[in-house]
This record gives structure tokens, C-alpha cells and sequence, in this order.
């Protein structure tokens, strides 16, 4: 489950840079093609914490199913 999070969470950035109209995606596009590099590093940058946040949520998960006691 958590490597399909990753791509799921893949998947939806990059679906949204090439059709999308709304989301972290569209606005890295948008902003890219506004040369905002400034804007476009700090999406990036949240796009990983979110997905290092929903890695950690699915960890922790994982070891509350696993290692019930």
C-alpha cells in the first residue's frame, strides 16, 4: 500500500500538470510557464513533504496492523 501511494500520488500531480484546471500539479505547470522558478521549487518541494506525510501516515498504520499486541 504504501509504494501504490507513491505512485497514486505521482500520477495525480502529473495528471493534473497536463489536464487539470485546479491542484499542486496545474499551478507547477502554471507557474512554470510563468518563469516563477521561486514558485515552482516551493511546489515541488510541498508535492514531497506530502508525499513523505502520507508515507509516514501508511507506516504507522502498517506497524498498528502488524505488530497488534
Amino acid at each position: 500500500m504504501r509504494i501504490s501511494m507513491g505512485i497514486a500520488w505521482l500520477v495525480i500531480v502529473a495528471a493534473e500538470m497536463l489536464v487539470g484546471g485546479t491542484g499542486i500539479g496545474y499551478f507547477v505547470w502554471n507557474e512554470w510557464n510563468n518563469l516563477s522558478l521561486g514558485n515552482v521549487i516551493f511546489a515541488v518541494l510541498m508535492i514531497g513533504v506530502i508525499g513523505m506525510l502520507l508515507d509516514l501516515m501508511f507506516a504507522t498504520l502498517q506497524k498498528k496492523v502488524t505488530y497488534a499486541e
